[in-house]
This record gives structure tokens, sequence and C-alpha cells, in this order.
């Protein structure tokens, strides 16, 4: 897929080269490699190899309960942690991560999560690092403090929480009621879909794997048809969830790229399996 304009929410490689090739056309561009993983320290695999010009932005650096394992940043820490490396209003942020399905794991987390705070322009390097790689894109080790395509001044983000975006559970509780569309990103061979007990009310199951050939994301016409195809109304309200608001939020961005109408439910079924039962009368599907 080829971006062209700045707000696509989906940008190439090549679109990128250009970029990086003319920084001083595109000073508002901020290149950030937000990978993250469970097992290891992703800031010691951007030292080693990133894209030239990127920073390393740490998105899942808040503290994390047993309840919310995959917790949001607070405010005040997302805030002063963006303007640190430069962030600004106006940036047009490229995001790209290191993680499985050309990056779109995390990098998909990382869109909801600037768009929740409320940032305006923000585009997803498509494929990730791996397509990066695949089109012999540069790679650099050097640090953000000696890089000469970007600048370290302070910055003047401010968040503009978009409490919209976020569904809390006393609000899935009514959609559930209401028979919402709901959507659940967990791998297919996870889920009992013979145990309603497993999943929330009546979810569509579409692993957010299944929308990334090879690396990339699927084309959007074949991605609106395969949506449409599993049952996903594009012109009613959807929320998607996952086990803590990860993969989800690449369903997400898919639908919205597609033209549809989607929230995130963040507290995914880890927080739905603890608080359900104290919900009177409420079924576990319906």
């Amino acid at each position: 897929m080829s971006g062209s304009m700045s707000n696509d929410m989906f940008v190439s490689c090549q679109w990128l080269k250009n970029r990086i090739a003319n920084r001083h056309l595109f000073q508002n561009l901020v290149i950030l490699d937000v990978s993250w993983a469970s097992d290891k320290n992703m800031e010691d695999e951007f030292l080693r190899e990133h894209i030239p010009g990127a920073q390393f932005f740490n998105i899942m650096d808040d503290n994390h309960t047993d309840m919310y394992p995959r917790n949001l940043p607070s405010v005040e820490n997302f805030q002063s942690r963006a303007r640190a490396i430069g962030i600004n209003n106006d940036s047009h942020l490229v995001l790209y991560s290191k993680s499985q399905h050309g990056g779109l794991f995390v990098s998909g987390r990382a869109w909801w999560t600037f768009s929740y705070f409320g940032h305006q322009s923000i585009s997803v390097l498509d494929g990730g690092f791996s397509q990066w790689l695949e089109e012999d894109g540069d790679v650099s080790k050097e640090r953000c403090s000696n890089c000469k395509l970007i600048s370290l001044e302070i910055g003047d983000f401010s968040t503009n929480v978009r409490g919209n975006l976020r569904v809390e559970f006393d609000e899935m509780v009514q959609i559930l009621k209401t028979h919402g569309q709901i959507i659940d990103s967990r791998a297919s061979d996870k889920l009992n879909l013979k145990d309603p007990s497993t999943y929330i009310g009546n979810a569509i199951n579409i692993p957010m794997s299944v929308i990334v050939k090879g690396h990339l994301i699927m084309p959007k016409d074949e991605l609106r048809e395969f949506l449409t195809e599993k049952g996903v109304k594009l012109n009613q309200p959807t929320v998607c969830y996952c086990n803590s608001g990860m993969s989800s939020c690449s369903l997400v961005l898919a639908i919205i790229y597609c033209g549809g109408q989607a929230r995130l439910y963040s507290g995914g079924y880890n927080e739905w399996k603890r608080k359900i039962y104290s919900v009177e009368h409420l079924p576990l599907n319906s």
C-alpha cells in the first residue's frame, strides 16, 4: 500500500524512505519505535538497530496490576514522556515495532493510545520493522543524542483524552444487554467457542493475525470484504476486546481504516471474567 498524505493511517516503507531522505522538508515528522515484549528489554533491541532518526517510546510504561496487566499510562506519565522526546501537537507520528504480524500487534496499541490521548496525525508503518528490512531499508545504531536527523527540544504535546474511544466495564454490560456488535480478537485456538463463559456475549471471533498478509495489512477493499463476510456490519458501532487490550487495538484500527466505527474495551476478558459474577442476573452470553 502506498501512503501519500500525512494523515494516512498506514504508510509504506518507500513513503518513509522518501521522507527520511528529505527530512528538511518534513520537520514535523517523528518516527517512533514502539516495540514491546514481555520477556526482554526492547530498548536494548532498539539500540542494536532501528530506523534512522527513530526514537524509542515505551508504550507500556505504567503500573500494571493483576486485573489490568496491560494498563494504560496515566495522563501525566504519557504527556511528560511524549514531550521529553520532542513530540509536538502538530507532529506527524510514524509508528513501527518489531513485534509479530508486521509489528501490528504493538503498533496498533500505540496508535490507539496516542489517539486516546488526543493526538491527531498518526500513521502506522505498514509491515513494521520486518518489512523495512525486507525492502532493504537502512538501519542505524546511533543514539538519539547523536542523531542529526532529529531535534531533542522539549515538545509541546498536550493530552486531550478522547474518552469516547474507550469502553469501561459498566458500559460493556449495557452493550451486552442490548446485543451490540462485539469482536473478540483472541486467537481462535485459545477459545472454546462451545463454552459461552469463555467469551463475551455474541462476540464475533476475528484474530488480529488474520488481517495481516505477509507483513502487510490486507488491502483496504479486501479487508472490508473480509470483515463483512465475517459478519461485521461496518455501519454499526463496534466494540473490540481481547484479554487485556493489546491485539484488539489492531481490530479497532482496521475497522476505522475501512470506514467503520469501533471502540476498545481495554479491560478485556481479563477484567470481564473477574467482575462479571458480581453483576446480578447478568447472563454471560446473550
